[in-house]
């Protein structure tokens, strides 16, 4: 296994950082050899960090062969341990289930931190409205006025990790990386955006809770003396009907709740 360490200087407001509390996040992104969880390996993570307010460290573990990524699976879960968030971009239903499953593989004891903060979700009830033609990453990035260095996607590294491994060019080791860096390297950038989104009142997500919903949702957390730190006229249909679903079944946990509502867009 082959790590580096890198330290930047990310120019994000205070009052930002503050509200998400940033330092306490860990930011992460995979590179696998295919989208199987259970037959394809992760060659390549990298975790992004706060060392300090703006002071942004980011440490990637390369898997230099396919027998290599127990150990970087394990040297990734014990960065990531004393962390109760994690952030992504479409982790929910990619990153995280992938690392879970490949840990489990290699026989590595790994309990992913209780938040999982996927920026994809936050930002795709809007997307069309902000006048993006999709949600993917770059597009997301080309929005916001991100210029990368790399010119590579997810597919193209698989095919390019298969020539290292028979070549073992570092040319191409490092096209790999640069590539998964910078998806991480941005993540703030975009977490910074979803601040913006949150903010704006003249943005409505385009499946945002009925009215109906809603009244019923209000009626039912008053009757069960339940307080949530969010509110809930902006939470979406899907979201409402599984809260709903949880009361109705005698839930009464709020961050079982707020939970739901992380995870459901």
């Amino acid at each position: 296994m082959f790590t580096k360490k890198y330290d930047t200087v990310l120019n994000i407001p205070e009052k930002v950082f503050n509200t998400y509390n940033m330092k306490n996040v860990a930011y992460f992104d995979i590179e696998t050899t295919g989208f199987d969880k259970n037959k394809d390996n992760i060659i390549l993570i990298s975790f992004g960090n706060f060392i300090d307010y703006n002071k942004f460290s980011i440490k990637q573990y390369f898997a230099e062969n396919l027998e290599d990524e127990g150990e970087v699976l394990y040297s990734f879960g014990s960065d990531v341990l004393k962390y109760e968030n994690w952030c992504s971009y479409n982790g929910i239903a990619f990153d995280e289930p992938f690392i879970c499953e490949r840990m489990i593989k290699e026989n590595i004891f790994f309990e992913p931190p209780k938040k999982h903060i996927d920026l994809y979700r936050l930002i795709r009830p809007y997307y069309k409205q902000l006048g993006m033609e999709r949600c993917n990453l770059k597009t997301v990035e080309k929005y916001i006025g991100v210029q990368r260095k790399d010119h590579i996607d997810g597919g193209i590294s698989v095919d390019l990790y298969k020539q290292f491994l028979s070549t073992n060019d570092e040319k191409l080791e490092d096209t790999i990386m640069l590539h998964n860096y910078e998806d991480v390297l941005n993540l703030p950038k975009i977490h910074e955006f979803i601040y913006k989104i949150q903010n704006n009142d003249s943005l409505v997500r385009s499946d945002i809770i009925t009215h109906k919903q809603l009244k019923f949702l209000t009626s039912l957390l008053t009757r069960n003396n339940i307080q949530l730190d969010f509110e809930i006229n902006k939470m979406s249909k899907k979201s409402a009907s599984r809260t709903i679903d949880y009361i109705l079944k005698g839930g009464k946990d709020p961050e079982k709740i707020t939970d739901i509502s992380n995870n459901s867009y």
